[in-house]
């Protein structure tokens, strides 16, 4: 027995007082009257509290024997309830149970706080405030206490089903009050947490589940009602799809499990169905079985929540009370409802109650962890998370140690179960849009069905997915990832269709914002990312083998040529005006008898090109106004031959492509080319929320261009780069650009990867489903899969791209400076073959010359020619002649020839 300390005194007193009473009571010691109150209904309550003290009575070593008065009201009536208590009261007995939480009124339980007598109730019931404490002192309550109950369902709701959106529905304000904490869950956001009354929709439940499917677009519901509405509501749902897959229901009544659902239970039931109930003792396998069932024990079997707790308040009550009375003497209550002292005892056993170890009662509880607080409330108890349309148990939930897995025992693993149609297998609808390389259509789809049609990075990913995790699947399409509008607040594309909960999984290149966490769920990334710019890459223009000319335009090489055809007869006109240039053919003669000018046409010539070339000539003008005009024509070729020269070296490197913007600076600093990106995309959004000064700039430049920058995909704005050649740039994202460049030679990436960001698949908020996809995916990362799929569709394609080789500095290739080559074999050229010329005209002479035949000549020639060891020819080289005849006639032809040559030259 457990007294407190301040119990003491008192207990002294009771018994100096009680002592001379000892005769009195000692007849009708051993038995105590105690009385029940319950309505006309309540048959099954009734025969457990009958078992409960037939079981207490039968204790072979009980001292005391307990005597039942029961009470019937056919309504609910607070004055009959008053008579009733107060006839209980006169007939001496010591505890009143009940009435069930049908009673409106708490009379009873002030009338057992005036009179001292211990009243048990057995119902859920609203907890009374402060005040109503004061008058309820000799209460107690063995159901679970509400607020417990309440952060019980908070618990399984947001810890273990991890659910952030879903609707509350309730019947009654006690249900209300048990799904008080999960209102909290999110502040009574309208958008997560959408609360319905039952009462609202009496008329008609379809209106109530046609709001919560196509309305609230509802996956998750919490249900809060009477076990005999329950089939009504479930059955009316079904209308609705609301028990199709991926559905979520939550039963807070601790009755479910009696409301017959498993009788309506079929296989169009596939959403996930869980409910609560009191869990009770675990029976042990090894007891002796029953062989004939009575009514009471398939009372207490079907677990039905008041029969198994006035069960227990039984227990409670007798084993507190057989305590109490052991320890001191016996003293009947007294038999006046009115203003009579308390019974003294009766706090006595409250406190006995509220004190006593679930390890101390016998016979046993039926429930688990029994335990009451210094308020009389049942604040200890266990939950059983179980299935109600299978009656398989999952889990338990205890106030200190939160959500455990079940274990089950030995009856229960051996025992057949229902066929469970929510753990079929399911089809996942997959939301996705076109886009490559994620999802595209196969070449032959026209002869292909489903989603054999398709074919991409995200197609590969859910099939390799579908295989770890099992699941078929089927491809939903629509127009683009998700865009939110801020006016209207709504969203599109692959969003859009996971809020209405249309599809199960989306897959694309879905960017994981904020924004969008807060509609959805995302994966564990698949892909990291960063933003780049996309620019069109000019083609390098064909080179030029004569760039060496392109320093003057055409005419001004027409002009130098004409230039220096007049400058030369000028030259040679003027030579021949002036005296100074006629001098003897020999300086050695002093009086010659003629003159000669050496400035003919050839000279001349070769006077203007050498100075044009800048290597002068071994003869030079005599007279100041030939010095002069030679003079001036230095001049000029100094002059073209500068500006030439520092012309060259641009011209010819023109044609080298070398993009002026190099990173985001450049191309927001200069205004001749536009940029944008895809209009309500992650891209924009990164540009428009960021605070670095850099892309603010950039996000008002584009918001600012005319016609605008913006794009409604990606591939426009690819598109666009590639038709404006250069005049447009787009921003987006770095595995897209990768994948455009790999297939267009004419498309670059410029700059470094701006800022860094993640693709993952996107979920339902608070689906259950999303942690095994995670998982998966880290798997096939850690496998190597995932960069086996990305090298798969960014790397191999069958486009090849020239290489151009761009040169640093002033290095130029031998293509620009072909030309050069050219002139320099066409003059060696034209000199070999006037030379050739030259030779065989010679030959004809030295044959007539010399009276031989040409092919001799000839032959002599070429093959004195040839030996070039030889360094002095003779005058006669043909072998038909004596070699005095040949010095003779070499000799004459010799001096003939060389006074030819001086005349030429003259």
């Amino acid at each position: 027995m457990h007294f407190g300390p301040v119990r003491i005194y008192a207990f002294i007193v009771i018994i100096a007082l009680f002592d001379a009473t000892l005769a009195i009571g000692g007849e009708d010691r051993n038995e105590i009257s105690v009385g029940a109150i319950f309505y006309e209904n309540e048959k099954d309550i009734e025969l457990s509290f009958d078992q409960a003290f037939r079981e207490v009575n039968n204790l072979k070593f009980a001292e005391l024997r307990f005597v039942t008065i029961k009470r019937f009201m056919p309504t609910n009536d607070s004055f009959l309830l008053q008579q009733i208590t107060c006839e209980l009261i006169s007939n001496g007995v010591a505890a009143i149970f009940g009435p069930s939480s049908k009673a409106a009124s708490d009379i009873v339980a002030q009338i057992a706080n005036t009179t001292g007598i211990p009243h048990i109730e057995f119902d859920l019931k609203l907890e009374a405030s402060r005040q109503e404490q004061l008058n309820h002192q000799m209460s107690v309550n063995v159901a679970p206490s509400l607020s417990v109950l309440s952060r019980a369902y908070f618990e399984i709701i947001k810890t273990n089903y991890a659910w952030r959106t879903f609707t509350l529905v309730y019947e009654t304000p006690e249900g209300l009050a048990r799904l008080q904490d999960l209102m909290n869950i999110q502040t009574l956001n309208s958008d997560y947490i959408k609360l319905r009354n039952l009462a609202d929709y009496a008329g008609d439940y379809r209106v109530l589940w046609k709001e919560a499917d196509e309305t609230f677009h509802e996956q998750r519901i919490v249900l809060d009602c009477e076990p005999k509405t329950l089939k009504e509501l479930l059955t009316i749902s079904m209308e609705f799809k609301l028990q199709g897959p991926f559905r979520n229901w939550f039963l807070t009544h601790l009755d479910t499990h009696s409301s017959g659902l498993r009788d309506i239970y079929n296989e169009d039931f596939k959403a996930n169905i869980t409910s609560v109930r009191i869990k009770t003792v675990d029976p042990n396998p090894f007891d002796r079985k029953k062989t004939r069932i009575t009514m009471v024990d398939q009372i207490l079997g079907n677990q039905t929540m008041l029969p198994i707790l006035i069960f227990d308040a039984v227990v409670l009550f007798a084993s507190s009370a057989r305590n109490v009375i052991a320890a001191m003497p016996y003293h009947p209550p007294n038999r006046q409802c009115g203003n009579s002292s308390p019974w003294m005892l009766g706090a006595f056993i409250v406190n006995e109650m509220k004190t006593i170890s679930e390890d101390d009662v016998e016979p046993r509880f039926k429930t688990e962890n029994m335990k009451l607080d210094e308020n009389g409330q049942r604040t200890q108890f266990n939950l059983e998370i179980y299935k109600p349309t299978v009656n398989e148990p999952m889990m338990v939930w205890t106030p200190d140690g939160g959500i455990m897995k079940r274990r089950l025992s030995l009856e229960l693993d051996s025992g057949a179960t229902t066929q469970d149609f929510s753990v079929q297998r399911k089809v996942y609808t997959v939301v996705t849009h076109y886009e490559e390389p994620y999802f595209m259509m196969k070449e032959d789809h026209e002869n292909l069905r489903g989603r054999e049609k398709y074919e991409g990075y995200a197609v590969d990913l859910i099939r390799k997915l579908s295989e770890l995790l099992d699941f078929d699947y089927e491809f939903m399409i629509v127009n683009g990832n998700g865009k939110y509008n801020p006016e209207t607040k709504q969203w599109d594309g692959i969003i859009r269709k996971l809020i209405d909960h249309h599809a199960q999984i989306g897959v694309c290149d879905l960017t994981i914002t904020q924004l969008r966490r807060s509609v959805v769920d995302f994966t564990v990334p698949f892909m990291q990312l960063g933003i780049s710019i996309l620019h069109y890459k000019s083609p390098p223009e064909p080179k030029n083998q004569f760039a060496f000319l392109e320093p003057f335009a055409k005419e001004v090489w027409i002009y130098m040529i004409f230039a220096q055809l007049v400058m030369t007869l000028a030259f040679v006109f003027i030579a021949r005006l002036s005296y100074r240039e006629w001098l003897p053919p020999n300086p050695a003669i002093q009086d010659p008898d003629e003159l000669e000018n050496i400035w003919n046409v050839n000279n001349s010539a070769w006077l203007m090109v050498g100075s044009i070339m800048q290597q002068g000539c071994d003869i030079l003008p005599r007279g100041p106004h030939m010095r002069i005009l030679t003079g001036m024509w230095w001049f000029f070729a100094l002059m073209m031959l500068s500006t030439y020269t520092a012309n060259l070296a641009a011209f010819l490197t023109s044609n080298k492509w070398q993009s002026s913007i190099k990173s985001l600076q450049d191309l927001i600093e200069q205004d001749e080319v536009h940029f944008g990106s895809m209009r309500g995309g992650s891209t924009s959004l990164f540009f428009s929320e960021s605070n670095d000064t850099d892309y603010q700039r950039a996000w008002n430049q584009m918001k600012d261009f005319n016609p605008s920058a913006f794009t409604s995909t990606n591939k426009e704005g690819v598109a666009r780069v590639r038709k404006e050649k250069g005049d447009y740039a787009f921003l987006m994202e770095t595995t897209s650009l990768t994948y455009n460049i790999e297939r267009n030679c004419d498309l670059t990436q410029i700059g470094e990867q701006i800022g860094e960001k993640h693709y993952g698949l996107a979920v339902p908020l608070g689906a259950d489903y999303r942690t095994n996809l995670s998982v998966s995916i880290l798997q096939l990362s850690e496998k190597g899969e995932l960069y086996k799929m990305k090298n798969k569709w960014w790397k191999n394609h069958n486009v090849t791209c020239e290489s151009f080789h761009e040169v640093d500095g002033d290095e130029l290739s031998i293509i620009e400076l072909g030309g050069v080559f050219l002139v320099l074999a066409g003059g060696v050229l034209t000199g070999v073959i006037l030379g050739i010329f030259e030779f065989l005209w010679n030959v004809q002479n030295v044959a007539v010359e010399e009276r031989v035949t040409p092919w001799q000549a000839f032959k002599a020639e070429l093959v004195f020619a040839l030996k070039f060891w030889v360094r002095k020819k003779p005058m006669r080289i043909s072998s038909s002649s004596d070699k005095s005849s040949s010095r003779r006639s070499s000799g004459s032809r010799r001096s003939s020839r060389e006074k030819t040559r001086s005349k030429t030259v003259s």
